[in-house]
This record gives C-alpha cells, structure tokens and sequence, in this order.
C-alpha cells in the first residue's frame, strides 16, 4: 500500500507544479489581456480627444482666417480714408505756415 500512495503523491506532485505553472501564466495572461484592454480604452479615448481637438483647431483657423479678410477689406478701407485725411491735414498746415511766412 505505501508503494501505490507514493505513487499517488507523486503523481500529485508532478501534477502541482504544472497546474501551479498554468495558474501562474493564466494569471499574468488575464493581467495581460486587462493591460491590453486598459492601453485600448486609453488609446481610443486620446486619439477621439485628438479628433475633437483637430476639430476644434480647424474651425477656430476658419473663423481666423474670415476675421483677417474682414480687417482686410473694412478696415483697410478706413485706414486708407484717414491716412489720406492725415496727408491733406499736413497740407493745410505746410500750406498755413507758408502763408504765414509770405506775411
């Protein structure tokens, strides 16, 4: 009897440290796979930020880009009008001031 319960422990034995091996790799492999899944969700959620703030770049550009055309063509005009006032002003005076010295 002790020949067939040695047996029995050691073929308990050798089956310990395989189970032990296969619960040791099936845990790091859920961790793994949780990793995975964490690094995924991650990835997933940085590259729609990134989407929304590509969005969000490309509309403040377009709204730039039509306030630049606004100061362009209003304004420009307005500054025209009074750097041309400022230039007959100038002409008043320089025109005054010989006047003045002709008296």
């Amino acid at each position: 009897m002790a020949s067939s319960t040695s047996l029995t422990e050691s073929a308990a034995d050798a089956a310990d440290p395989a189970s032990s091996v296969l619960v040791q790799y099936g845990a790091v492999g859920v961790i793994a796979l949780l990793a995975i899944a964490a690094v995924r969700v991650l990835y997933v959620r940085l590259s729609a930020a990134l989407d929304r703030e590509t969005q969000r770049a490309d509309r403040l550009e377009e709204e730039l880009r039509k306030l630049n055309e606004t100061v362009r063509s209003e304004y420009v005009a307005t500054i025209t009008t009074a750097a041309q006032a400022i230039v007959d002003a100038n002409r008043a005076i320089e025109d005054a001031r010989a006047a003045v010295r002709r008296s």
